[in-house]
């Protein structure tokens, strides 16, 4: 519900605007008892069985045929087992959770680092490369670890997501010059070639972000400018 003068966000039974004082008009001029019809049916939720049905019996026909190719081919598995490691990522990621009514994140987010760290050492040894320890682990693991306390912090904080959001973005402009120092140490590349223009970009939205959440008016304005 919003003020029909200034457009701030107020809470349900509100009589009056506390910004602007105009007194609380409701459009339709209909109460909870009037709005209810006994007759209407709740929308049926979004059944995600079938979704994940199809996209793990895909994965599956995709790793027997390419199995079957290469045997056919080459007499072994050849390159197939990176398409069967890439399938499997694909399965841990986006179909797994498919097969719950209300994935957490805070649990799957962990859960899809690991696959990813267990896929990129595959393909490390796979290649007989030397980045997995020096750049992919220490990489995806901080990436993983930003994204599962973003994930918790806005799942169970009800207030305060500018902060979160604002402390985040700044994590990752710290993230990005860590990021081209794991680059230049393994790849023996430059210094602060790039991580620089990411991290001020990302240090000034998150600060203002930052001032967002904790400034009153500046967060009304905002809330008020972009109809949140």
């Amino acid at each position: 519900m919003y003020c029909v003068k200034c457009g701030v966000s107020l809470p349900d039974g509100t009589e009056k605007c506390p910004l602007c004082g105009t007194k609380v008009w409701n459009p339709e001029g209909l109460t909870a008892e009037s709005t209810f019809d006994p007759g209407r049916l709740p929308e049926k939720p979004f059944d995600r069985n079938p979704v994940a049905i199809l996209l793990t019996v895909i994965t599956v026909l995709a790793a027997i045929a390419v199995s079957v190719v290469c045997l056919v081919l080459y007499r072994n598995l050849g390159w197939s087992d990176i398409v069967l490691a890439s399938l499997l990522l694909f399965f841990t990621v986006a179909v797994f959770p498919l097969w719950f009514s209300n994935p957490n994140p805070v649990i799957f987010i962990p859960i899809d680092t690991i696959a990813l760290e267990l896929f990129l050492l595959f393909i490390c040894l796979r290649t007989g490369g030397k980045w997995f320890m020096s750049f992919a682990f220490p990489c995806a693991g901080i990436v993983g670890l930003i994204s599962t306390a973003s994930a918790a912090l806005l799942k169970y904080l009800k207030k305060g997501r500018y902060i979160v959001i604002g402390g985040l973005q700044i994590v990752l402009g710290a993230f990005c010059i860590l990021l081209e120092f794991f680059q230049h140490i393994t790849f023996d590349t430059g210094m602060f070639q790039w991580s620089l223009f990411a991290s001020i970009a990302l240090f000034v939205s998150g600060a203002f972000l930052l001032c967002v959440g904790l400034i009153r008016p500046l967060r009304d304005f905002v809330n008020r400018v972009f109809y949140l």
